[in-house]
C-alpha cells in the first residue's frame, strides 16, 4: 500500500525541540517595554487596522521598492488616519512567486525591506504613536527554497527530517480535499524528483505544506512565535489554519486535530504574552469559523469571510437581506473572542464563501470583464468596484466601521486608489501608494522602470488625480472623511464590543440595527437604495431618548411611542447615539395632542366663568366652572410650558386666575386672564399671563393643527370645540396688533389692560394690506415669540413682574429718543395695570428683522467647523484661519459701543440721563463680588460631593485659589474715578445678538434692570465683560464637543480654542474701545481693565452660583473660565495688556 508518512499525536510546545532544525538566530534584547501601548488584554476588540505592504508603501532609498525605513517615515500618515493597528504582510526572505507567503526563513528580513535593526525601530516608533503591530506567521506551508524542505527532499523516508512536510507514493490520497487555485493548479499534489515521491500543497505547487502531526513542527513555530513576539509584536496573524492537518476521507479542512493545534500554539502565548493576540485567516463559513475561537482558548479573532461579499450585494440589490441573512447565521462567540472585517485586502475579493448563484450575480455585477476575475474571485480594488461613485464608497466604508467586528482598511483605499488587473496575478491591488503627483507617484525616486510594479496611471485613478498631497488639501475629500469617521468611531466602545440587533422596518432598502455596550445605545440606519428613502422604525422601547447623530452631534426630536420617522437620501446613512441625558432640538416642539382632555360645558361663552355677570340660579355653575379650569386645567397646562418650567415638574402647582377680561369682536372673543401658580414647596407665588381663545369645530383642517396645543375640549349647546392660548390663535394676534395700534383700554375686573403705539408704529405696521401671517418662533423659552408676516414680532412675556419691562422702556427709547439702527425698533407695548396703579409689561411689538440666528449659534457653528479642521500646532495657530470671523467679532464690538454710546446720550429724560460713576459705587462693586465669591466659594465646598466629574478637578483648583481670588477682588482701586453709569444691556451675551447680513442686531433686553441697581444705571463695561465670559464659554462648549468626537487630540485642540479664544477676545475689546475712543467715552486703559476684570469675575461667580443649582452640566466650562482669568495678568500695577 502506498506511505503517506505522518507521525502521531501533536505534543505540546513547551517541550524541547529534539531534531536538527534550523536555530533561532542570534538576536539583540528585546525592545522594552516602556515603548509599548497601554496594556488592555482586550485592545483588539477596539482595534482599527490598517494593512500595508512594506514593499508597497514607500520607498527611503531609491531602488524602487518600499522598506521599513520608508515605512517608519509614513507612521505620522498612518496615525493621522485614526487607526490603531498596523497589519504587515509578510516581510521574510521568500522567492516572492506568492508575495512573500513562500517563506524560505521565518526568523529573517527580506533584504529588499531592510534589516531587523530597521525593523525593531519600526515597532519602536509605531508603539510610541500609541500603533499596535500585526505581522504575518504563515505555519500551513513554507516555499519549496526553505532549508527545511530542501533537507527534506533530500533526507530518507521516515527521517525526522523528511516528516516535516507531508509526502505520499502517489497522488490519489485525500481525493475529497478540493482544490483551492482551480485555475492555476490541478492537483494537491506535486512529484518531486529529488524526493521520489510526491508532496502535499493546498496552494502553490511551490508552497509545499507542513506536517503538524509531527511535533517538531508544531515546536518550531512555538520558537518562531515567541522570536516575533519579543520584537515587540503585539498580534500574529495565522495564514491558512483550516488546512493544518489531513485525513483521508475528509476535506482536510477544520479537523480536530487542527484545532488542538491551535489551542497549544494559544496556550504559549497566554502563559508569557497575555496582551498578544492571534488572528485566524479561515476562510470558511460563519459556523465553520466559530470553532477556531474555541471556548476562548485558540484564536482571539478571525476573518469574518461571508459578510465581506455580501455587503457589496446589499448596495448592488439595494436590498439588506444578504446582510440581514449572514448576519443570522453567524454564531455567537465568546466573550473574549472578536470578529475582523474588511471590504478589501491584498487578495482577490474571494467568494468562496457564497452559493453559485451569488457566485455568477456578484461576477455579472462588480467583474463584467473576464480579466477582473481571478480563481473564484474579483482582483479589483475598492474604489472601482464601487465605480468610483464617492457616496457608495462612504456608504459600505460605513458599513464595515459599525458591523461588529475590528474593522480592516487596506492601505490606498483611504483615498479611493484604483487596480491594474492588467497586471497579472493579485498585482492588480498591489501596486505603489500613490502619495503626490510626482513621479513614480512620490513612492520613489528610482527610474521608473525599477519599480517593483508600475503604479496606476489611468486618466481616472492615476496618481496625478488621487493621491494623498491632493486630498490632504481638500478638507471635501475621502481622506479627511475617513479620518473624520474614524475619530467618530474610536469615541464608542459600542462599535467594537457592542452586540448587534438587527431592526427589520418594512422597507427593505433600509439597513437599521442597534449597537449596545454597557449604556451606549448606538442606531445605525442605512439606505442602500440609490434614491432617497423613508423608513419608520419602531423604537417604543427607548421612548424619551434623543437619538443625536454622532458625526455632527446633532440632536434630533425624542423618540415617542410612534414609530419614529426618518429619510435618507439615497446611498446614505446615519449613526445615532440614543441619549437619555441630551436635550431635544430647541426648535422641537411635540405635536402629540393629549388623549385626557378635561371638558368643559358652557352655557354662554366666556360669561360663563363669570360669577357676576350670569342669572342668579347659575351663579354655582359658574363658580363650578372656574374652579375647574383653576383646578382641572391650568395646572396640567402649565406643567407641559416651558415658560412655566424647563425640566418638568414632579407635581402639578397650585393656580388661581387673579384677573381676567373678555374681548374681541362679534365672530371671535378671547378671555385675557391673569394667573398667579404657586409650585408644591415654594412660598412664593408668581405671576402669568394666558390668554385664552375657542376655537369651534367647524369640519376644516384647523383642529386637527391646533389640537396639540389645547388646554380642553368644550362644549356649547350643539357647538363642540377646543380652548386653546390665544396667542397661538392668528385671529386674536392680529387683533393686539390693531389694538395697539388705537391705542385701546381694556377694564378688566380688578384693573386694566392697555395697548400703547410708539410713534413709529404706523411705519412699521405697513399698510392694511401687509401679510401679517403668524408663525411661532422656532425656539421658544421663558416668553412666546410670534412673527407677523416680514413686519413685526411679538414677544409676550408669559412670567409678569412688578414695573415697566425695560425692553419696553429702553426699546422707546432708542426708537424715539436717540434712534440706534442696531436694535429692532418698537412698534408698541401692552401693559397691565392692576388697581393699585402698579404696572407690568406684558408684551411689546417690535420690528421683524430677518437674521441667520444668533451669535451664539453662529460662533459654535465657527468654532466646530475650524476644531474639526485643527491637525497640528501650526493649524491651532494660524491666525488667518480666523480672519472672517474675527471682522465679524470686531463688528459686534463696535455695535456694543454704539449701544451704549447711544444709551449714554443726555434727553433730559432722568430715567436715561447718565450718571457718574463715585467712589462709594467702586466701594459697592468691590464689596458685591466680595460678597459673592465668599458665597460662591462656600457653597462650591458643600457640594463637593456632588461635583460631576469632568468639573471636579477644576473646582479643586479653584477652592486652592481661594485667597488669590479674593486678593485679586481686594486690590481692585483705579487710580482715578472716571466714567458714567448709564442704563445698559443687563444681560448681554452672544445669545442677545442676531447675525443680519454680516452685521448684528442687539435683542432681548427685558433684563436689563436688576433689582439691586436701581433705575438700571450701572457702568456699560458690564455689559462688555459679559460678552468677554460669553466668548469664553463658547470656546469651552466647542472645545468639549470637538473632544467627543477626537479624544486624543485634546492637546492641539486645546491650543486652537485657546488661541481663538485670545484673538476674538482681542478684536471685540480692541473695536470696542476704538468706538468707545471717538467720543472719549472710555476709561483710562489700566482703570478699564481693572474694572473689566472685577465685572468679569463677578460674572462667572454668578455663572457658578447658578449652575451648581441649575445646570452642573456646564460647571466645568465655568470654572474653566475662572481660572483662565486667574491666570491672565491684570490689575493693579500690570502693564501688559490683556485686551481689555
Amino acid at each position: 500500500m502506498p506511505e503517506v508518512r505522518h507521525t502521531s499525536g501533536a505534543a505540546g510546545l513547551s517541550q524541547e525541540i529534539a531534531v536538527d532544525e534550523p536555530a533561532r538566530p542570534e538576536g539583540p534584547t528585546p525592545i522594552s517595554e516602556d515603548g509599548r501601548p497601554e496594556a488592555d488584554a482586550l485592545w483588539y476588540k477596539d482595534a482599527v487596522i490598517y494593512e500595508v505592504h512594506v514593499r508597497a508603501f514607500f520607498d527611503s532609498n531609491d531602488d524602487g521598492i518600499g522598506d521599513f525605513a520608508g515605512l517608519t517615515r509614513k507612521l505620522d500618515y498612518i496615525h493621522s488616519l485614526g487607526v490603531n493597528t498596523i497589519w504587515l504582510l509578510p516581510f521574510y526572505p521568500s522567492p516572492q512567486k506568492d508575495d512573500g507567503y513562500d517563506i524560505s526563513d521565518y526568523h529573517g528580513i527580506h533584504p529588499s525591506y531592510g534589516s531587523r535593526a530597521d525593523f525593531r525601530h519600526f515597532v519602536r516608533e509605531a508603539h510610541r504613536r500609541g500603533l499596535r503591530v500585526i505581522t504575518e506567521l504563515v505555519i500551513n506551508h513554507t516555499s519549496d527554497q526553505h532549508p527545511w524542505f530542501q533537507a527534506a527532499r533530500s533526507a530518507p523516508p521516515g527521517s525526522p527530517k523528511r516528516d516535516f512536510y507531508v509526502w505520499s507514493d502517489t497522488s490519489t490520497r485525500y481525493a475529497d480535499a478540493r482544490i483551492i487555485f482551480t485555475d492555476t493548479e490541478k492537483s494537491n499534489w506535486t512529484w518531486d524528483p529529488v524526493a521520489g515521491q510526491y508532496y502535499w500543497h493546498r496552494f502553490f505547487s511551490h508552497q509545499p505544506d507542513l506536517n503538524f502531526d509531527n511535533p517538531r513542527v508544531a515546536r518550531a513555530f512555538g520558537r518562531i512565535m515567541r522570536y516575533w513576539l519579543d520584537q515587540g509584536v503585539d498580534g500574529l496573524r495565522l495564514d491558512a489554519i483550516p488546512y493544518l492537518v489531513e485525513r483521508e476521507g475528509t476535506s482536510c479542512e477544520n479537523l480536530r486535530e487542527t484545532h488542538a493545534i491551535i489551542k497549544q500554539l494559544r496556550a504559549l502565548v497566554d502563559a508569557h504574552y497575555p496582551d498578544r493576540m492571534l488572528l485566524a485567516e479561515a476562510n470558511q463559513w460563519p459556523e465553520d469559523v466559530r470553532d477556531y475561537f474555541g471556548d476562548g482558548d485558540e484564536c482571539h479573532m478571525a476573518y469574518h469571510f461571508p459578510l465581506m461579499p455580501r455587503m457589496y450585494m446589499a448596495i448592488a440589490q439595494e436590498d439588506r437581506h444578504p446582510i440581514a441573512d449572514i448576519l443570522g447565521q453567524t454564531p455567537e462567540i465568546p466573550a473574549t473572542s472578536q470578529w475582523a472585517i474588511f471590504l478589501r485586502n491584498h487578495d482577490e475579493l474571494t467568494l468562496e464563501m457564497v452559493t453559485d448563484r451569488e457566485r455568477d450575480y456578484m461576477f455579472q455585477m462588480f467583474a463584467a470583464d473576464p480579466k477582473a476575475r481571478i480563481n473564484i474571485g474579483i482582483r479589483r480594488r475598492l474604489a472601482p468596484l464601487m465605480e468610483n461613485d464617492t457616496d457608495r464608497i462612504k456608504l459600505i466604508n460605513s458599513l464595515l466601521l459599525s458591523m461588529p467586528g475590528s474593522p480592516i482598511i487596506y492601505f490606498g483605499d483611504e483615498i479611493g486608489m484604483g487596480d491594474n488587473f492588467y497586471l497579472g496575478d493579485r498585482d492588480g491591488v498591489r501596486t505603489p501608494m500613490q502619495w503626490s503627483p510626482d513621479r513614480n507617484a512620490g513612492f520613489s525616486r528610482a527610474d521608473p522602470q525599477r519599480l517593483y510594479l508600475p503604479p496606476i496611471m489611468d486618466p481616472v485613478y492615476g496618481y496625478e488625480s488621487v493621491n494623498v498631497e491632493a486630498q490632504e488639501r481638500d478638507r471635501s475629500s475621502l481622506l479627511h472623511w475617513m479620518r473624520r469617521m474614524l475619530r467618530v468611531r474610536s469615541a464608542y466602545r459600542a462599535f467594537g464590543r457592542g452586540t448587534l440587533r438587527l431592526l427589520r422596518p418594512g422597507n427593505r432598502k433600509i439597513l437599521a440595527y442597534l449597537r449596545q455596550y454597557g449604556d451606549e445605545t448606538l442606531l445605525c440606519v442605512t439606505n442602500l437604495g440609490r434614491h432617497a428613502q423613508a423608513v419608520e422604525l419602531n423604537l417604543g422601547e427607548f421612548k424619551g431618548r434623543v437619538p443625536v447623530e454622532i458625526v455632527g452631534e446633532v440632536s434630533f426630536p425624542p423618540i415617542g411611542e410612534l414609530p419614529y420617522m426618518l429619510t435618507l437620501p439615497g446611498h446614505a446613512f446615519y449613526w445615532f447615539r440614543l441619549a437619555s441625558d441630551a436635550a431635544s432640538p430647541p426648535w422641537h416642539i411635540d405635536q402629540l395632542p393629549r388623549e385626557d382632555l378635561p371638558a368643559f360645558v358652557l352655557f354662554d361663552g366666556w360669561t360663563s366663568f363669570f360669577r357676576e355677570r350670569v342669572v342668579p340660579w347659575r351663579i354655582r355653575m359658574a363658580e363650578q366652572l372656574r374652579e375647574q379650569l383653576e383646578r382641572d386645567v391650568l395646572p396640567a397646562y402649565l406643567a407641559t410650558r416651558r415658560w412655566y418650567t424647563d425640566d418638568g415638574v414632579d407635581a402639578l402647582p397650585q393656580v388661581t386666575v387673579v384677573d381676567a377680561v373678555e374681548w374681541g369682536r362679534a365672530t371671535a372673543r378671547w378671555l385675557f386672564a391673569i394667573i398667579e401658580a404657586k409650585a408644591p414647596g415654594d412660598h412664593e407665588r408668581e405671576r402669568y399671563q394666558l390668554p385664552l381663545s375657542l376655537a369651534w369645530e367647524n369640519g376644516g383642517s384647523r383642529e386637527t393643527q391646533i389640537a396639540p396645543v389645547a388646554l380642553a375640549r368644550v362644549r356649547e349647546h350643539a357647538r363642540v370645540g377646543l380652548m386653546l392660548d390665544a396667542l397661538l390663535d392668528e385671529r386674536c394676534l392680529h387683533d393686539i396688533v390693531a389694538a395697539i395700534g388705537r391705542g385701546e383700554e381694556l377694564r378688566t375686573e380688578r384693573g386694566c389692560i392697555r395697548f400703547a403705539p410708539t410713534r413709529a408704529f404706523a411705519r412699521l405696521r405697513g399698510g392694511e394690506n401687509v401679510d401679517l401671517t403668524a408663525s411661532a418662533a422656532p425656539v421658544q423659552g421663558s416668553n412666546t415669540a410670534i412673527t407677523l408676516g416680514d413686519r413685526l414680532f411679538l414677544k409676550a412675556y408669559r412670567r409678569i413682574a412688578p414695573g415697566t419691562n425695560p425692553e419696553f422702556e429702553i426699546g422707546r427709547f432708542l426708537t424715539e429718543a436717540v434712534p440706534f439702527d442696531h436694535v429692532a425698533a418698537l412698534a408698541g407695548a401692552v401693559e397691565y395695570v392692576d388697581d393699585s396703579g402698579r404696572v407690568q409689561t406684558l408684551a411689546v411689538l417690535q420690528q421683524y428683522l430677518p437674521n441667520q440666528g444668533r451669535a451664539w449659534d453662529y460662533t459654535l457653528d465657527y468654532l466646530e467647523r475650524f476644531l474639526d479642521d485643527v491637525r497640528s500646532k501650526a493649524d491651532a495657530d494660524d491666525r488667518e484661519a480666523h480672519s472672517v470671523y474675527l471682522e465679524m467679532i470686531g463688528t459686534l464690538g463696535t455695535r456694543t459701543a454704539g449701544l451704549h454710546l447711544a444709551l449714554a446720550t443726555p434727553t433730559g429724560d432722568p430715567a436715561f440721563d447718565p450718571r457718574p460713576i463715585e467712589r462709594a459705587d467702586l466701594r459697592s462693586w468691590t464689596e458685591r463680588a466680595r460678597e459673592l465669591a465668599s458665597a460662591t466659594l462656600a457653597e462650591l465646598e458643600l457640594q463637593r460631593a456632588a461635583w460631576p466629574t469632568a468639573a471636579a478637578p477644576h473646582a479643586a483648583a479653584v477652592l486652592q485659589r481661594r485667597d488669590e481670588l479674593l486678593r485679586t477682588i481686594a486690590e481692585f482701586e483705579p487710580k482715578r474715578v472716571m466714567g458714567v453709569k448709564t442704563r445698559h444691556h443687563g444681560n448681554f451675551d452672544l445669545g442677545q445678538a442676531l447675525v443680519t447680513h454680516n452685521d448684528f442686531v442687539i435683542v432681548d433686553f427685558e433684563r436689563a434692570r436688576r433689582d439691586d441697581r436701581p433705575a438700571g444705571f450701572d457702568s456699560p463695561l458690564r455689559d462688555v465683560a459679559a460678552l468677554a465670559r460669553s466668548l469664553s464659554y463658547a470656546g469651552g462648549h466647542a472645545l468639549a464637543r470637538a473632544l467627543t468626537r477626537r479624544p486624543d487630540d485634546h492637546a492641539v485642540l486645546e491650543r486652537g480654542k485657546a488661541r481663538w479664544s485670545a484673538l476674538a477676545r482681542q478684536r471685540f475689546l480692541d473695536c470696542y474701545e476704538a468706538a468707545m475712543r471717538e467720543r472719549g467715552s472710555t476709561p483710562p486703559p489700566a482703570d478699564g481693565r481693572a474694572l473689566l476684570r472685577l465685572f468679569e469675575i463677578e460674572r462667572i461667580l454668578h455663572d457658578i452660583r447658578r449652575q451648581l443649582g441649575m445646570r452642573p452640566d456646564l460647571l466645568h466650562i465655568t470654572l474653566c473660565s475662572l481660572l483662565e482669568l486667574l491666570r491672565r495678568p491684570g490689575g493693579r500695577g500690570s502693564t501688559r495688556r490683556d485686551g481689555a
